[in-house]
């Protein structure tokens, strides 16, 4: 599947016409929401100006805990420290329900759209002019890399992102269903984020449950411009960031599978993937190495299967920046084990479920990766 979408994304550059941005609905507010924990307010103060340096008449919201006593140049939403959720919801979970309530309390509503983005992302300025006459009541565009390279290995495995998400969140968007949903960029009409609310007393998985649970109800759409991340700073970000996304998942599999049984097999069906790619790689050495001879479907399966997991890195490498494709295939087997490492990472030392493991982020310079 992953092959075919790229394929079918190659085509799409070269053949279909561009994206374009629909004219702006009339009286229509866009809000702007970078939820922080305060560990990055250098980062988050950077990614203000740079929204402000688009010059859109867009609201910019803040939202912080109260023990963050950093002044960020917009507007603050403080989650007061006894606030607690009628469910027990924590972290940031916590923190994006009260400040839905709090934006509906202001008459946010209906004619409002908000664009969530992490204390590391940042949209291009195409993004938010395309929110401004968006039609669906939710949706999101696809990812895109800035400040990579600070570390080579973490950087080399993020191009999996890029590319999953080019191939699934523009496959199920464009159909008008979320299914691949990541909190960085996602777009959602105030009224009805306020009607599902945040509040799942899950380990994260928020933007999975969220995203799905509007898109069953009111449908999902393709914003056609990008979202822009930092890879982990270190390997041992690296491993902290992958292990809270499968933690997650299998903490929240019970909610993910009351909203649809197909979305859960869909999740893991994503990580067994990515894992095979090792297992193929190491299954071919493997039989150069013993001289072992495979019969002929199992090798054909093999070698497909091991030539789409180069493809599919070289495809995230060549969206990012061309310098990293031969790196990227010099390191192919090495970036294999890096990875396929977090698996067990996270059970020999699972995450605090109580908090939120914070990672170190980039800074947001003129030259990031790309936006506008």
């Amino acid at each position: 599947m992953q092959f075919a979408g790229i394929i079918s994304n190659i085509h799409e550059k070269f053949f279909a016409n561009g994206p374009g941005i629909p004219d702006p609905v009339k009286g229509r507010r866009v809000v702007v929401e970078i939820t922080t924990n305060g560990q990055n307010p250098d980062v988050v103060d950077s990614i203000i100006g740079k929204l402000r340096s688009y010059g859109l008449d867009m609201n910019i919201f803040v939202v912080k805990e109260e023990r963050d006593s950093h002044t960020y140049p917009a507007e603050e939403i403080t989650v007061p420290y006894d606030y607690e959720t009628p469910r027990g919801s924590r972290t940031k979970l916590r923190a994006l329900q009260y400040a839905i309530n709090s934006l509906s309390k202001m008459g946010y509503g209906k004619e409002d759209y908000i664009l969530h983005l992490d204390d590391d992302s940042i949209v291009e300025k195409d993004y938010i002019k395309y929110v401004f006459g968006m039609s669906e009541v939710a949706g999101q565009g696809e990812i895109r890399l800035r400040d990579y390279g600070a570390h080579l290995m973490s950087t080399l495995a993020d191009f999996i992102r890029v590319s999953d998400c080019d191939v699934y969140c523009r496959h199920f968007n464009k159909k008008g269903k979320a299914m691949f949903v990541h909190g960085e960029g996602l777009v959602i009409r105030a009224d009805v984020e306020y009607e599902f609310g945040w509040d799942y007393a899950t380990y994260g998985a928020d933007d999975v449950i969220m995203g799905n649970l509007v898109s069953m109800k009111y449908g999902f759409g393709r914003i056609p411009y990008h979202i822009f991340i930092s890879p982990p700073l270190t390997a041992g970000d690296f491993y902290k960031q992958r292990r809270r996304w499968l933690t997650a998942i299998v903490y929240a599999r019970k909610k993910l599978w009351d909203i649809s049984p197909r979305l859960v097999l869909f999740l893991f069906y994503r990580y067994i993937v990515g894992w095979t790619g090792i297992m193929g790689i190491g299954y071919v050495i493997y039989s150069l190495i013993f001289g072992f001879t495979m019969p002929v479907p199992i090798l054909v399966m093999s070698l497909f299967n091991t030539a789409s997991y180069f493809a599919i890195y070289q495809y995230g490498a060549m969206q990012t920046n061309r310098k990293y494709s031969p790196v990227m295939i010099i390191l192919q087997y090495a970036i294999s084990i890096y990875e396929a490492a977090t698996l067990w990472y996270a059970l020999i030392y699972p995450p605090d479920t109580s908090k939120f493991d914070v990672i170190r982020k980039a800074s947001v310079g003129e030259g990031y990766g790309g936006a506008k």
